[in-house]
């Protein structure tokens, strides 16, 4: 059995080792021979996630549609059509059993491959609103799942599924977990999180506000790779003489695994990591990227929040004073924050969404197989 994996970013490689893991699990208790996994895109985002699993990471390039103006849009073109072609030569070499895809633009050439060769794909949109790949992908795909029942208007319903969104084992807290409002904490746990990327919008507004934070809570800081160095350059001339200083901790990149036991709040864009959030019943303010540069983090905020388990503040109004008050209003009112953290101790199907996709993959995979 051969399966192959594609998408592109943090918020599409995640899922798809969400996915990988439950495939794994899935063949060995179905006592099936181990599966070869593949992960094509145009980078491997996390090679030693990769290697754990078993998964042999396939160079395919890939340019970007993007939804603003940009001459790389046009080198982006030709880049995606070599893509077509390698991904053909790659596919036709491996001849997978199926693929699974996230969307993005790194998926395209994959998906577009896989399409020549008529080999079964299983898609899975993680927005509110359908990205272009997987609304595409989804008129020819065996099967859909989405994380949002918003996005289903974008595919044909008889293939679909509403599963949630697929999250890791090491992220799931226990089923038994329940948070408590943190009454009897001197000093509230603020995480920032800007995904696996960082956001220097966030970061910028953060370290604005951040001697002024310090000052009654501990604050862990996710500022991306590509920031971290600035980041830590200004803080350390920032808090030099602060007296809480060392109840900030900040890196590139975080387990959160680690932090979300421990975390009272998240500051966060409106990316995969709400699904994660919600699990672990943590209120949470969602700054989504503007619609002029993404066109479903808004919508996938707003859809939250309606849900009651977060509250938005956009971009274009976001200042450290905003942050701050909006900060103070749910710590420091125990009705708003269980509400909020109430609302996610319901929120429990994208805990098994994982296994279901996995299955489904496995099952079209033997299918192939037979033929």
């Amino acid at each position: 059995m051969k399966i192959v994996f594609t998408g592109a970013g943090g918020g599409h490689f995640y899922p798809l080792i969400a996915v990988a893991e439950r495939v794994r699990k899935e063949v060995f208790a179905q006592k099936l021979v181990n599966p070869d996994l593949y992960f094509l895109s145009d980078a491997p985002y996390d090679e030693s996630a990769l290697a754990e699993l078993g998964i042999k990471f396939i160079s395919i390039p890939s340019g970007k549609l993007r939804v603003y103006p940009s001459l790389k849009t046009i080198t982006d073109f030709f880049k995606t059509f070599w893509g077509i072609l390698v991904a053909i030569k790659v596919l036709y070499s491996v001849y997978p059993d199926v693929i699974f895809a996230k969307g993005g633009y790194s998926s395209f050439p994959v998906l577009f491959a896989a399409r020549i060769l008529s080999i079964p794909v299983v898609v899975h949109e993680s927005d509110t609103v359908a990205g272009r790949t997987t609304s595409w992908a989804g008129k020819f795909a065996e099967r859909i799942a989405i994380s949002y029942k918003e996005a289903a208007q974008f595919f044909p319903k008889d293939r679909l599924a509403y599963t949630g969104q697929p999250i890791r084992e090491k992220i799931l807290p226990k089923e038994d977990f329940t948070r408590t409002y943190p009454a009897d904490k001197k000093r509230p746990v603020l995480f920032l999180l800007g995904g696996s990327q960082g956001a220097v919008r966030l970061n910028d507004t953060m370290l604005q506000a951040l001697p002024s934070l310090l000052e009654n809570f501990d604050i862990v800081h996710q500022a991306g790779e590509k920031n971290i160095k600035n980041v830590k350059t200004v803080t350390e001339s920032l808090l030099r003489d602060h007296k809480f200083k060392d109840h900030y901790f900040v890196d590139g990149f975080i387990d959160v695994s680690v932090f979300y036991p421990k975390v009272d709040l998240v500051v966060t864009r409106a990316g995969s990591a709400l699904f994660e959030i919600a699990l672990w019943q943590l209120p949470c303010i969602v700054i989504p990227i503007p619609e002029s540069i993404s066109r479903d983090q808004r919508s996938n905020a707003y859809a939250f929040a309606k849900m009651g388990l977060a509250s938005v503040v956009e971009e274009n109004n976001l200042t450290p004073n905003i942050l701050i008050s909006e900060i103070v209003r749910i710590l420091s009112s125990k009705e708003v924050y269980e509400n909020m953290m109430n609302k996610g101790k319901g929120f429990q199907l994208s805990r098994n969404a994982a296994s279901v996709i996995a299955r489904e993959i496995v099952g079209l995979a033997l299918s192939h197989l037979e033929i």
